[in-house]
């Protein structure tokens, strides 16, 4: 089966699984608040929840004077080595924030509704377009991801300290 290639600059309605889809700029209170949850998930691959429970186990390495657990911590904070398990990823949540389907209420969230337009998506759709539309909506994504892309191609050189 081919899949189908949005293109969200140019394609504002679409029809996927013969339901039919709208893409919106405007968002309601509630979806604001669950897009600025969302943008973290999606910037550090974690949830809000899971980023404070590490960022206080490294506190607390740092208050314990275990530094060397702590910025194991902080490095997997700053590269997003998180457990996704039972999670739909974070950029189609983004995305189903702004898509909605013809006749859904803008002004609330769900996330059953957000599950249902992610599994329509997922059966005939390209998901490139949605993690386009997901990195331009997370103010400062793209510039971070660039500099890791290029951190991670460049071989470190150890330095050992011997005091």
């Amino acid at each position: 089966m081919q899949l189908k290639t949005l293109d969200f600059d140019k394609e504002k309605y679409f029809k996927c699984d013969g339901r039919e889809f709208e893409m919106t700029e405007n968002l309601s209170f509630a979806r604001y608040r669950k897009l600025q949850e969302i943008s973290l998930e999606f910037g550090y691959s974690a949830s809000f929840h899971d980023i404070f429970k590490n960022i206080r186990e490294a506190w607390d390495f740092l208050n314990s004077t275990k530094l060397g657990e702590a910025a194991v911590i902080l490095h997997n904070i700053m590269y997003g080595v998180v457990s996704l398990e039972n999670k739909y990823d974070a950029a189609l949540r983004l995305c189903a924030l702004f898509i909605n389907e013809k006749g859904e209420d803008i002004a609330v969230y769900s996330e059953a509704i957000e599950q249902s337009k992610i599994d329509c998506w997922g059966k005939e759709l390209d998901v490139t377009p949605f993690f386009h539309l997901a990195s331009n909506l997370v103010t400062g994504w793209m510039p971070a991801y660039k500099v890791v892309s290029r951190s991670g191609l460049k071989k470190e050189k150890s330095k050992s300290t011997i005091g």
